[in-house]
């Protein structure tokens, strides 16, 4: 018999049923549009059309849901879980209008998908906003213990205490593992370990916690994402994992490249007007090039041209040399800023797509000079050059503009290990995601120490044991 004491609750059920709840919701607000639109008998001329669809609009419902994670949104603002729900819904009634069509229902009118939008819209939202409420009530915050060098201890900490989304509280930060580690891990509910930390230590810290039954998340070193996706192999009655080769296989590579041209070609097409009149507004603002052209690396160290609608002044790094844009970047144009924030500078990447130098999703070229610098700095970052750089990648989902070169480097690796199609869509769903929220398209702001970002926080930092601790007021 299982203890429920020591039963796992990741809410899997609930998640499951809250998902249900909302593909219902799709169904039922068209179907509340109906009654809008034609009252309590609508005609079966308009309704058969949506009937024969709705399996079709349940499994679409699914899919962009899943990949939204809509029912994961516990740590969002209320801003951001509105803009999930809306691209959502929008996504689900234009591919539902496809549905439609092609399925000969050319009696549906359209005022219902209108209509079917703001009812869905609605209930789920009111939805969502009850089981936030439930749920942030029942959210208790768990001390943080931090393993690491002093460098990579300060870097998780401040991750950890800037993530608006992470309830948590770093209690105790230790840049040595020693006996009073040990003792410090009876105190706090998660441990995170930095790739810094030996694999000695490592496996003593690991087996300690799952003693104590406590959560453990662990920085990976390339090491560690060569794991991901390894297979059960044995030899004899030896028990091996196998790791197969980083990179894609040639049918993967030939699907991708098929995609990428379908999908570069599609975007041109229907961003053209778009790319004329900012064309048009870019050469009549200060006169200047309408594209900037700068030279990066893709795939096997090749170096290409890529195009980007400029959104500085003209010859910006002709007195700083090679640098990085900053948050309050002087060099950027006021229209800059407007694309930027938009991402409407990056639409003529499309080209680069189209004509074979990048793809839709993959790590984003660098310049030779950053190139250079990172594959000397960062562990594994000349592995990124496996597969085409690309216009979006995890690293740009699941960071930002701000995040350290280093974890993007492991975020780059993750995805090609972890590489599929399906990867691919989820990539470019959440990107139309990220182009509505401002913080992902800012540039590098000041770097922070950790002291000061103590300070900014009010917390109190002392000595304890061996390690920092946080008091949190």
């Amino acid at each position: 018999m299982i203890n429920n004491h020591t039963t796992k609750k990741d809410g899997s059920l609930l998640k499951i049923l809250e998902g249900t709840l909302y593909v219902l919701y799709v169904i039922g607000g068209f179907y509340l549009a109906f009654l809008i639109r034609f009252g309590l008998t609508p005609s079966r001329e308009n309704t058969t059309p949506f009937i024969d669809s709705i399996p079709y609009i349940i499994l679409v419902a699914i899919l962009i849901f899943y990949f939204y994670n809509i029912v994961s949104t516990l740590r969002m603002s209320i801003f951001e879980n509105v803009i999930i729900i809306a691209i959502s819904l929008a996504l689900i009634d234009i591919i539902s209008i496809a549905i439609v069509f092609f399925n000969r229902g050319f009696a549906f009118p359209r005022s219902i998908f209108l209509l079917g939008f703001l009812m869905q819209f609605i209930l789920i939202f009111i939805t969502k906003l009850v089981i936030l409420e439930i749920l942030k009530t029942k959210d208790t915050k768990k001390d943080i213990l931090v393993i690491a060098s002093i460098v990579e201890a300060e870097q998780i900490a401040k991750g950890l205490l800037l993530d608006k989304y992470n309830p948590d509280k770093v209690k105790y930060i230790s840049d040595i593992a020693n006996k009073d580690t040990y003792e410090l891990i009876n105190f706090v509910d998660k441990i995170y370990i930095g790739n810094s930390v030996s694999n000695e230590n490592k496996l003593s810290i690991l087996n300690y916690c799952v003693e104590k039954k406590k959560s453990i998340y662990l920085v990976p070193s390339l090491f560690e994402i060569s794991l991901v996706g390894y297979k059960i192999s044995q030899v004899g009655d030896l028990l091996t994992f196998k790791i197969d080769q980083l990179g894609l296989t040639f049918e993967q590579r030939i699907a991708k490249r098929i995609i990428d041209i379908l999908g570069s070609l599609v975007g041109l097409i229907l961003l053209f007007p778009i790319l004329i009149v900012v064309s048009i507004i870019i050469k009549l603002y200060d006169g200047g090039p309408i594209f900037f052209k700068q030279e990066r690396i893709t795939k096997n160290n090749k170096t290409f041209i890529i195009y980007k609608f400029r959104t500085m002044i003209v010859n910006a790094e002709a007195h700083t040399g090679p640098i990085l844009a900053t948050e309050k970047d002087p060099r950027i144009t006021p229209l800059g800023r407007i694309l930027r924030a938009s991402r409407i500078d990056e639409f003529p990447q499309l080209i680069n797509v189209f004509i074979g130098d990048m793809s839709l999703v993959g790590p984003r070229p660098e310049r030779p000079f950053f190139v250079e610098q990172y594959n000397q700095e960062i562990e594994g970052f000349k592995y990124r050059t496996f597969t085409k750089a690309g216009i979006t990648g995890l690293a740009q989902i699941l960071g930002n503009y701000t995040t350290d070169p280093k974890i993007k480097a492991q975020y780059d690796l993750l995805y090609i290990k972890n590489y599929s199609l399906l990867l691919d869509i989820k990539i470019i769903l959440n990107t139309i995601k990220i182009m509505f929220l401002k913080d992902s398209s800012k540039g590098i702001a000041r770097e922070q120490e950790l002291d000061e970002i103590i300070i900014n926080l009010n917390l109190e930092a002392y000595e304890e044991m061996g390690a920092t601790r946080l008091e949190h007021q």
